[in-house]
């Protein structure tokens, strides 16, 4: 820069103080300013290594190896983007089960990835504040039957655009092979190109069986600067629950984790939800506070198989290991996988839950067509739950489906005023006497308030699917990554 009297160090202290101050809310943006002078660059160098992008090559890297560890203290969030091969349309419409699966070097490249991963992180002070998101997929994923899919961080989210949405802004999306016509989607995928995007991390090696696998994941090293773990499906590669039961080990001070895995479209179903028992059970072995669980789903994707079920029906026992784990966490969110009947029919009369702030449970009870009984049956037992959760902030009870969006939500009293018990939807949810005392005791022995309730309505008409349920309920309750809800609602407008 110039060093005549307009240049930085001649503007008063009060102006640059100001000027520095907005730097932060560019962030990563604002690399090139680094050069405009020394002030500058102790401000924006955090700010670009805050929040970093790292694949595999990289990771494999020696000088990249090198800045990640000169400047790990700078770093706050890892997107770590496993990219596997890229794929053809004759792998899209693969109808020979012998070539199903990731195959070998993708589910090696997988393994060796996560191995360099854990070794370089495993150098770091254990901190315990590193967010971790991970990312497994393919960069054909969004260039054939799926165009609308994004690979973005979960910090950008906001800055996202699919490869769909770019290009309506600019050129219609054409490909009739893939189902697209002048941007519009008139054929959605069949079986085949469903399974090619939902395949099984490391399903098909690079072990012959499950226990090697397992003492591989148990004897990777610790990284304990790690204190969140995303598991964003953005991406839709499946892990498998025990694996992950077993990855999660090498977390010593993971405080945070969110998993959004998608149902099972065929006979998987009752394999997948023992296999999601051992998992939660796991979770008191840790050092987890906040649990966020969406298990995301199609509504048009069951017709494209034999004998699946259009809407999931939650698995008891998996709500029952829930409800347990539960007693060790400040914060749960359980979306689908689970069903809040289920979870309060589990609960004991000596349990306390002593940390729990805030609860959101679905339930398919709460429908249109609900029958009001089932309804207050439900909320009585919520209230009577709530009763020993000493801390409990908010509940919300809600579902969301194609026509559908109901919440129920408990706020605590906060500054001298009553509870508040907010009841909206796509129909009429008529809470009983029974159950309006039942909170009005919930809101007394939380702050000797009372409870006031404010309902109010949703047109129907506007729900295509749980997405929009979710942004028209206005949950309080952060039950979903930002990209997956924005890629949800891209893909059911179609």
């Amino acid at each position: 820069m110039s060093s005549d009297r307009t240049s930085w160090v001649y503007l008063p202290p009060e102006i640059r103080n100001e000027i520095l101050g907005l730097l932060p809310v560019l962030g990563g943006r604002c690399s090139l300013l680094a050069t405009v002078a020394r002030d500058w660059q102790s401000i924006i160098e955090p700010l670009n290594f805050a929040e970093i992008s790292l694949t595999v090559p990289r990771l494999a890297d020696r000088n990249s190896q090198t800045i990640l560890f000169r400047k790990r203290s700078q770093i706050r969030y890892i997107w770590f983007r496993v990219e596997l091969k890229q794929y053809d349309c004759r792998k899209c419409v693969n109808t020979d089960q012998d070539g199903w699966g990731l195959g070998n070097i993708n589910n090696q490249f997988i393994a060796d990835a996560f191995e360099s991963l854990f070794t370089t992180l495993s150098a770091w002070e254990p901190r315990g504040d590193l967010v971790l998101d991970i990312s497994v997929y393919s960069p054909s994923d969004n260039q054939h039957w799926f165009k609308y899919l994004s690979f973005c961080s979960d910090t950008n989210s906001g800055e996202c655009l699919s490869r769909y949405e770019h290009e309506q802004g600019t050129t219609l999306i054409n490909d009739p092979a893939h189902g697209w016509v002048a941007g519009n989607r008139i054929l959605r995928p069949g079986e085949h190109a469903i399974e090619q995007i939902f395949e099984e991390i490391m399903g098909e090696g690079p072990f012959d069986e499950e226990e090697p696998e397992m003492r591989w994941w148990r004897g990777l090293p610790f990284v304990p600067a790690v204190g969140v773990v995303l598991l964003r499906q953005q991406t839709r590669r499946r892990w498998k629950p025990v694996a992950l039961a077993n990855m999660l080990t090498r977390f010593p001070n993971m405080k945070e984790f969110c998993y959004e895995p998608w149902r099972e479209w065929c006979g998987m179903q009752l394999h997948t939800d023992k296999r999601n028992q051992t998992l939660i059970e796991s979770f008191p072995k840790t050092k987890l506070c906040k649990l966020t669980i969406f298990e995301n789903f199609n509504e048009a994707y069951p017709e494209k198989y034999y004998y699946c079920p259009a809407m999931r029906v939650p698995n008891p026992a998996v709500s029952q290991k829930l409800a347990c784990a539960s007693l060790h966490l400040t914060t749960l969110s359980a979306s689908f996988i689970a069903d809040a009947r289920h979870f309060f029919a589990a609960c004991q009369d000596s349990w306390t839950w002593d940390k729990l702030t805030s609860l959101a449970l679905t339930s398919r009870v709460l429908t249109n067509e609900a029958d009001t009984a089932d309804i207050n049956n439900l909320l009585r037992d919520a209230a009577v739950a709530a009763l020993q959760m000493p801390r409990l902030d908010t509940m919300e009870l809600w579902n969301g489906r194609l026509g559908v969006a109901m919440l129920f939500r408990y706020q605590r009293a906060q500054d001298s005023q009553p509870a508040i018990i907010t009841v909206r939807g796509t129909s009429e949810l008529a809470i009983g006497i029974a159950a309006t005392q039942a909170w009005d005791v919930v809101a007394h022995r939380h702050c000797h308030s009372r409870v006031v309730i404010q309902t109010s309505s949703i047109d129907p008409n506007v729900i295509r699917s749980h997405g929009d349920a979710i942004r028209q309920l206005g949950l309080s309750t952060e039950v979903a990554r930002p990209v997956l809800r924005q890629v949800e609602s891209i893909e059911n407008g179609y």
